[in-house]
């Protein structure tokens, strides 16, 4: 089989595909006016999938990506934008998680729907680590306060700008700041070479958070963590992270606590129309 093959039987010759095509490897062919890939052009294709997606005669072929993988979109599924205005206005930040863990096969969904989340150049660099052991988690909590001990002996300057004394002083006191009594929590990471690993890395979070929102189970950005992550070693060697990795984020994840009735102001946005 081609790399880029089409049943000329069922192609109408729309060309949809030719425009879709993310770096115009795509062409009509001047003789069939059938769409071809330009000579030598496999090297330079994504694999992202658009022309076999957009055909509506469903008769383009991508040999890096079998046509069974490919899912029909179910629109009876589709939401209002009222809908969607208010699934996004309604998701908050929790702190506050019930200590019943979440199912594996919900974060399974959960972590799976990051895969679609958009990468630069479609490189999808983003890999994960899921913690679903509430033990862990509160392991991995633990040993940030250490890092934090650590940094506001050795680095005050550091330990200032982190706020690490009322962080310590509230975990000797019970109370967990750090992942804030989560039963689990998703950490991404990449390669620390990559151009985009930073913006990559929030959009597919963002896609975490959203889908675990869809679910009912409560998300919050690890900030402190992520901080320890990058810089102590123990934890470090704990999680499985080379010397390559660069930890961009992860998320707390459980049941919320309490519900939220209502949606909360923003301020003013800031927008240019130009």
């Amino acid at each position: 089989m081609s790399f880029y093959s089409v049943e000329q039987t069922k192609c109408k010759k729309c060309l949809i595909c030719v425009e879709v095509c993310p770096n115009k490897l795509l062409l009509k062919d001047k003789e069939s006016g059938l769409p071809k890939m330009r000579i030598g052009a496999e090297s330079a294709c994504l694999a992202c999938g658009h022309c076999v997606a957009a055909c509506p005669a469903d008769c383009i072929t991508l040999e890096p990506m079998p046509s069974e993988q490919f899912v029909p979109v179910d629109k009876t599924l589709a939401i209002s934008a009222e809908q969607a205005d208010q699934f996004m206005r309604t998701r908050r930040s929790v702190r506050a998680f019930k200590s019943k863990p979440v199912p594996h096969d919900p974060l399974q969904d959960i972590i799976s729907l990051t895969d679609f989340a958009p990468s630069a150049s479609h490189k999808q660099p983003v890999q994960w680590i899921m913690v679903e052991s509430p033990e862990t988690v509160r392991t991995l909590a633990e040993m940030t306060i250490e890092w934090m001990m650590d940094i506001r002996k050795n680095n005050r300057e550091l330990a200032k700008k982190y706020s690490v004394a009322g962080l310590i002083a509230g975990w000797k006191k019970g109370q967990d700041l750090i992942l804030r009594g989560a039963p689990h929590l998703a950490l991404c990471y990449t390669e620390n070479n990559l151009t985009w690993h930073d913006t990559d890395s929030a959009v597919a979070l963002t896609y975490l958070e959203l889908a675990a929102h869809s679910r009912g189970v409560g998300a919050c950005f690890a900030g402190f963590f992520t901080y320890c992550a990058n810089d102590y070693k123990p934890l470090r060697d704990l999680l499985g992270l080379q010397e390559n990795h660069i930890c961009c984020g992860g998320h707390m994840l459980g049941y919320p606590k309490f519900t939220y009735p209502r949606i909360p102001m923003r301020k003013k946005l800031s927008v240019n129309w130009l």
